[in-house]
């Protein structure tokens, strides 16, 4: 393998039945193989441009100083070396520098690239797939020790309804009357949703919800959200929106996590847009903040259970379960990046018959 013409014969077929792109480079550098797979697609070159020359003057400038060190690895090593990176075009590829000896050493190294992108995306939705699976059961556990709770706290809502009844203060009485009512309403939400979650595959195709009603319910729910201190909410609902195939709660909870992801990415400070409008068989609402944005190295990843950018306030599950409740009514939930600062993420529903 010491010199190209050594690889004109089987060893170059060898090479070229390999169903990888690769190319074998010297000691000092200058390539003395480079196969089929390596001429084709857009960044191809052919192989006889490439054989003898120096890799320096082969690969772009950004190429050569990210492929030296670890050529340079291998050669002092006679190891391996392995790494994942993100082509021009948005596509992942493993690499692998192999040593060949000789008896002196290593005497060239094998480079190999393979295109494990649509691999790679398989693995993300098993991965995702168990989880939601683990999350299905873990909520099944659970279930019935939450209820618990939420039960006592429907039952204290009352006690200091009652409490509150005794006022002398008219205007205090009415507003004790409209929190406990509040209260009691969301009691028995989170009792509903905690059931629709252990079947959110069956959800209901005759459910319903008017958008504009749940979206200002969602907003008066989060004027007094911790997260929402200094956030103004802007929210524009015309009039004459049709109904849509989701329940009421589930739509109201999906509104509630991501205006609280968009809240708690704005640092509590900032513009939260809601904007909803309608086609003949669709409903769409979009929502958008004035925060960083969603990171791209993560934005494959922000609908994966258990993931979040933000440990020490999420759990990573109010993205998959939001998504899970709208799929679930024939919608969906997208992430649309946006050129300058903030996230915008689309609701898009199915219009239903009221």
């Amino acid at each position: 393998m010491g010199t190209p013409e050594s690889l004109s014969g089987l060893g170059a077929a060898i090479l070229d039945a390999i169903p990888l792109s690769l190319y074998v480079v010297d000691r000092e550098l200058r390539v003395v193989a480079w196969n089929r797979t390596r001429e084709e697609g857009p960044l191809g070159r052919p192989r006889a441009k490439a054989i003898g020359r120096t890799l320096s003057s082969i690969l772009a400038p950004r190429g050569f100083r990210a492929t030296l060190p670890a050529i340079q690895e291998v050669l002092r090593t006679g190891r391996p070396h392995e790494s994942t990176m993100e082509s021009r075009r948005g596509r992942l590829v493993h690499v692998r520098r192999l040593p060949v000896f000789d008896s002196a050493g290593v005497s060239h190294v094998l480079s190999t690239f393979e295109d494990i992108t649509d691999r790679r995306a398989l693995e993300m939705r098993l991965i995702a797939s168990d989880r939601l699976a683990f999350l299905g059961q873990l909520v099944a556990g659970v279930v019935h020790e939450i209820s618990n709770p939420l039960a006592a706290i429907s039952g204290c809502a009352e006690t200091l309804a009652t409490i509150a009844s005794r006022a002398p203060d008219e205007k205090d009485r009415r507003e004790a009357r409209e929190f406990g009512e509040m209260v009691w309403k969301e009691v028995t939400r989170c009792e509903r949703l905690l059931k629709s979650l252990l079947g959110a595959a069956r959800s209901d195709p005759s459910a319903v919800a008017d958008v504009a009603t749940t979206v200002t319910m969602a907003l008066k729910l989060l004027e007094r959200h911790p997260a929402f201190g200094r956030v103004k909410v802007v929210a524009r609902l015309p009039p004459g929106l049709p109904p849509v195939s989701i329940g009421p709660d589930s739509l109201q909870q999906v509104v509630v996590a991501l205006s609280v992801n968009a809240a708690r990415a704005m640092d509590g400070k900032g513009t939260l847009s809601l904007r909803a409008s309608a086609t003949k068989r669709r409903v769409v609402l979009d929502l958008t903040d004035t925060g960083p944005g969603v990171p791209e190295a993560v934005r494959d990843r922000i609908f994966e259970p258990f993931f979040t950018t933000n440990p020490r306030q999420g759990t990573g599950l109010g993205l998959p379960i939001a998504r899970s409740l709208v799929r679930g009514s024939g919608g969906d939930i997208l992430h649309r990046p946006r050129r300058g600062k903030g996230a915008s993420f689309r609701i898009v529903l199915n219009a239903g018959q009221a």
